[in-house]
């Protein structure tokens, strides 16, 4: 059954049952859960966040003490808090979204990208695909499907970044865009499905990278919210989080570089580009200066936190949960996930 085709029954019901229709449609291998079984034989959530100082530094003191967890906005007993530190930096993937820009700013946004990427002071394993118009992906510098190639992928490659790129754009203006009209809603309806299936499959080449890894989403995002021509609206955001679940089943933080209002292009749906990349712990950068960006990215990936806490048993009720997550120190701010699904017997 097509996919936005359901969106008009979706709303009529209430949001637990659109989200049994939901995970029928999009569940791929079982539902994304964030929780495993503790040592009790009950089933935790693990969160894992970030401790930056306000320079953006990251904090490696902290104690258990220090945090205080709130899953639907009741308090948590934090059973575990481990400090994560490696030196080793993570698999990266650069998505340059072609889709989701102006025709107008393509070719600015495009000289930003590899402007960064030529100066990019990274060692660590780096890859950059295109979202193309027509809805595919398309690798300029693609993953590798033999484990030890990934072991041994660095980002020395960037220094032929220009001709790559050059050459890859001559390849995918010969594709044909799909019709996205702005004038209608459906053909905007098919503009966030495109995209989110476009990020699953993302999603999925990345799942084959063994543990943690990136990806930085270079974008003027997707609309959260759409404006149907019955008056109603489809609402795209329980799809970004259920997205970002499934992105943080893979191990895989998302993050986002948009171009900001300079280059005028239309509207910049930022808040998606949150949505997404909050429910995985990732930030939002609202720039196109991406070696800042990776810097930062890189900063995370190094010094961060897993924190565990056990709910009760009638917790796992099949819904989306908020969380929210404060530290007592002054000065220092966290970067999270904002939430999850609950759903026992995963």
């Amino acid at each position: 059954m097509n996919f936005f085709k359901l969106s008009g029954i979706l709303r009529g019901f209430e949001r637990r049952q659109a989200w049994l229709w939901t995970g029928l449609l999009l569940a791929v291998g079982g539902f994304p859960v964030h929780a495993q079984t503790s040592a009790s034989n009950q089933r935790a959530v693990r969160l894992n966040l970030v401790a930056l100082d306000s320079a953006g530094n990251p904090v490696p003191d902290l104690r258990a003490s220090d945090f205080a967890v709130f899953d639907q906005g009741s308090p948590q007993q934090i059973l575990s808090l481990r400090l994560n530190q490696n030196d080793r930096p993570r698999p990266l993937v650069v998505l340059f979204d072609l889709m989701n820009s102006g025709e107008s700013s393509r070719g600015a946004v495009w000289n930003a990208v590899k402007t960064s990427l030529t100066h990019l002071q990274s060692t660590g394993p780096l890859y950059l695909y295109l979202l193309v118009e027509d809805g595919s992906l398309y690798p300029v510098y693609a993953l590798s499907s033999e484990p030890v190639a990934q072991g041994a992928a660095n980002a020395s490659w960037v220094k032929d970044i220009g001709p790559l790129m050059d050459a890859a754009m001559q390849k995918v203006s010969q594709v044909r865009p799909m019709d996205f009209r702005a004038s209608s809603p459906i053909s905007t309806q098919a503009h966030f499905k495109a995209t989110y299936r476009a990020l699953d499959d993302m999603r999925a080449l990345m799942a084959a990278l063994p543990g943690p890894k990136e990806l930085l989403w270079v974008s003027y995002g997707i609309p959260s919210t759409i404006h149907l021509a019955d008056r109603t609206w489809f609402d795209g955001v329980p799809f970004l989080r259920e997205m970002g679940a499934r992105f943080v089943q893979s191990e895989t933080t998302v993050y986002s570089a948009d171009p900001g209002i300079n280059l005028q292009v239309g509207t910049l749906n930022r808040d998606s580009l949150d949505i997404l990349t909050g429910a995985t712990g990732g930030r939002a950068f609202s720039t196109l200066e991406l070696n800042g960006a990776i810097a930062q990215i890189d900063a995370d990936a190094r010094t961060n936190y897993s924190i565990e806490y056990q709910p009760a048993a009638k917790n796992w009720d099949g819904k989306y949960h908020k969380l929210r997550v404060t530290v007592a120190r002054r000065g220092v701010r966290l970067q999270t996930e904002l939430g999850y699904y609950a759903v026992s017997g995963s």
